[in-house]
């Protein structure tokens, strides 16, 4: 407890634990950590315990939010992995913190509430400022395996969700006019948004555009209709059905493309390569316009590697992939053919992309949702030429993911593994079910909810979907702007990740979920 004359810090203190956590969401986990820390010592050695006792008890939001991490608890007595038990409890400790802490302290000044939602958009911008100028140049160099992994501070994943959020909290106070700006404020607050918004295309991130692409057609459409009539609705509503459909045959046009056999599989194959040497030919797998093992002379492919890489030809690339494999497709992909003078033809850089595992030359350079639009081209003919397989096909992956998810949910329906076996039951599965899948990708569910029914069971996924979703009709919150978009965000996140078994996610969703909620003045910056 502060002496008494310094007790009017108690304030200041708290909301510097805020403003750390929203400095660390997109840089660091210990950050995030050592706020949690500071906001609940904070709330200890101020004492008040009874006034802030009758707030919290008063407040159902807040207890329902803090019932998502006590509903943990329970499962430990079934749980045989008692570590794996114990670190999700950890991980999920803001949803105890935050709910108890924000819930019983009351609201902030109206100027402290909107420094905040400031620092957090300042905060994510100058994260992807950094990662871009130390990711990038290694990506383009070929020191990195994925463009993704430019994400330096934290996954990609939840990145991404905190650029849609800043994105989106830039446009509300700028349209609608709720927080008080400056000129300078507002066109500084749109070129983040304009570069945030070109990072998060860069990143690949589809569950990031997805949801920004979603709350933008809800927003566009709502603010439309409330200001415009008649033909301008109309005319308004064309708009992203004429983009729409714009991208749709773009799209059909390169996948068209994609599969249609380059000319020169008009011709009658050649069967030596210019050094005399023979080649074989599989007219199986077409990528690029052009058959991936059509033109293949291995023994010329692994004379020359040695020649330019000092990493073994059979060995795992940057992706655990065989590096012969990868050779041969980025040799494809440039129309190259796989033998002696197709590999010396390679630049130093595009001989690191192999050895990263960048199998496409259309993976590389700088805009990420091409390249996922080519690997899902990939993806989708190689299965339905060849049958499945693992090497970083997210999609069927995930599809598998789910599947054994199901398989173990059949089996263990109302109480669940226990929230510390998750991991180990669907190890189980995979080996039950003979899953496609190869040992090192047997991943857990990729879906929260699933997550939570594996290890909870249906009784927990109800229990976690009413303390979840029913504080969000909590009083004039329902109608505010950024909280819905945020709900939109976190809730559709949760379909195709594991949101809260990291840090990273938990504190992101717990945070924001109660800032909006119980830090914010019902008085000020009303959106109704």
């Amino acid at each position: 407890m502060l002496p008494k004359q310094l007790r009017f810090l108690h304030p200041y203190l708290h909301f510097t634990g805020l403003l750390l956590m929203v400095a660390g969401l997109p840089f660091s986990v210990f950050l995030m950590s050592l706020s949690q820390f500071f906001i609940g010592g904070n709330w200890i050695l101020e004492m008040n315990y009874k006034e802030k006792w009758n707030r919290f008890r008063s407040n159902k939001a807040a207890w329902m939010l803090c019932a998502i991490f006590l509903m943990l608890i329970p499962t430990l007595l079934w749980t045989k992995d008692l570590n794996e038990g114990l670190k999700i409890v950890r991980i999920n400790l803001p949803f105890l913190i935050f709910p108890f802490v924000l819930g019983s302290t009351g609201p902030l000044k109206t100027s402290w509430y909107n420094l905040l939602l400031k620092l957090f958009v300042v905060a994510v911008f100058l994260a992807s400022v950094t990662c871009a100028v130390v990711g990038l140049p290694k990506w383009l160099n070929g020191q990195l395996p994925d463009i993704r992994n430019i994400s330096i501070f934290i996954s990609h994943i939840r990145f991404s969700l905190m650029i849609v959020l800043a994105i989106s909290l830039v446009i509300w106070a700028v349209a609608e006019k709720t927080i008080q700006l400056t000129t300078w404020e507002k066109w500084a607050g749109l070129l983040m948004a304009g570069w945030m918004l070109m990072f998060l295309l860069i990143l690949q991130s589809l569950t990031g555009l997805i949801v920004i692409a979603i709350i933008g057609l809800v927003w566009m459409a709502k603010a439309v209709w409330e200001r415009y009539s008649g033909t301008k609705v109309i005319l308004f509503y064309l708009i992203p059905l004429v983009v729409g459909l714009f991208v749709f045959f773009a799209a059909f046009k390169a996948f068209n493309k994609y599969n249609e056999p380059d000319k020169i599989y008009l011709k009658a194959l050649e069967r030596t390569t210019p050094s005399g040497n023979s080649y074989t030919h599989d007219l199986s797998t077409l990528e690029n316009g052009h058959y991936v093992n059509a033109y293949v002379s291995e023994n010329e492919l692994r004379e020359a590697w040695v020649l330019r890489s000092k990493y073994p030809i059979d060995s795992a690339d940057g992706k655990g992939q065989r590096t012969f494999s990868t050779l041969i497709r980025f040799l494809n992909s440039k129309g190259l053919r796989k033998d002696k003078d197709g590999v010396m033809s390679l630049t130093d850089k595009e001989i690191r992309h192999v050895e990263q595992g960048v199998a496409n030359v259309k993976y590389t350079g700088l805009w990420g949702i091409r390249m996922r639009f080519y690997q899902l081209l990939w993806e989708f003919n190689f299965q339905k030429a060849n049958g499945r397989s693992s090497a970083g096909f997210t999609v069927m992956m995930k599809l598998e993911f789910w599947k054994n998810a199901f398989g173990i949910i059949k089996h263990q329906p109302i109480a669940g593994a226990g929230i510390g076996d998750v991991p180990e039951a669907f190890r189980e599965e995979y080996k039950r079910s003979s899953s496609w899948l190869s040992p090192q990708w047997w991943m857990t569910s990729h879906n929260q909810f699933m997550y939570i029914t594996v290890g909870c069971g249906i009784t927990g996924l109800i229990l976690f979907l009413y303390f979840f979703i029913r504080p969000a009709f909590s009083g004039n919150v329902k109608s505010y702007t950024p909280f819905l978009i945020f709900f939109t965000i976190a809730f559709i996140s949760m379909l195709t990740e594991d949101t809260l078994t990291t840090q990273a996610g938990v504190s992101f969703v717990a945070f924001f979920y109660c800032l909006f909620l119980f830090s914010r003045n019902s008085t000020m910056m009303r959106d109704l």
